[in-house]
């Protein structure tokens, strides 16, 4: 069969959620230029894949051809702009990650909520072919790839203060370490990054059950209701 590129089916789009999906990409691109303006390069290219990945769902239509990734509903890309939005709009530009001590861990826990709610569906979608997906492999998928998107991130963190110079995981003293008392952390900047990193993937961990958990108990009120 010929590789056809299919129409973006916008009108599948439930209105309230695309008119959201408008917003998050403004902003990202207002973002973006704001940070190229003002010279912060680390958050310019940050809002720009954050823009990309704000079309993840309009990729998956238009590349996807007739395989199973068309099938993602337009729920998750919803979710995904949610953490985007709240997370470069008020985390980083408004300064909530600094302002809030708990915000981050709050991002991490949403981040892992939402992963493991795509990630069960999607496993169910994988396995269309071959029959029903049972709960149990369904539900070991969502927790695992929630867990595996936090790992990305960690990497992704630690390049970013290897190559660029960036405090991410506060490994180091700067502006993001100034107001925290080291002594907490034997008076090591390392442990306090060691820290740091284990809690964000702690905190992915718990989101990724607690989405486990409600999908597990959602799809079984689905067919129950059936």
């Amino acid at each position: 069969m010929k590789y056809k590129l299919r129409k973006d089916p916008i009108n599948e789009i439930p209105k309230a959620q695309l008119i959201f999906w408008i917003i998050v990409r403004i902003s990202m691109l207002i973002c973006a230029a704001y940070s190229f303006i003002n010279g912060d390069v680390v958050m310019g290219f940050e809002s720009v894949f954050c823009f990309i990945f704000a079309h993840l769902w309009d990729m998956f239509q238009i590349f996807g051809h007739t395989s199973f990734i068309i099938e993602v509903p337009p729920l998750s890309q919803t979710m995904l702009n949610l953490i985007i939005f709240i997370g470069i709009v008020f985390g980083s530009y408004f300064g909530l990650f600094d302002k809030i001590s708990w915000f981050d861990n709050f991002m991490h826990i949403l981040s892992g909520f939402v992963c493991a709610v795509f990630a069960y569906d999607f496993a169910v979608i994988i396995q269309r072919k071959k029959g029903q997906c049972a709960a149990t492999l369904a539900a070991i998928f969502s927790i695992m790839f929630a867990l595996s998107i936090a790992v990305g991130w960690e990497f992704y963190e630690f390049l970013m203060d290897t190559l660029h110079g960036t405090n991410l995981q506060l490994a180091k003293y700067g502006p993001e370490t100034q107001m925290i008392d080291i002594t907490k952390y034997n008076g090591e900047y390392g442990y306090l990054g060691l820290v740091d990193t284990m809690t964000d993937m702690m905190m992915n961990a718990v989101g990724g059950l607690v989405g486990m958990t409600f999908m597990i108990v959602l799809r079984n009120r689905k067919k129950k209701n059936k």
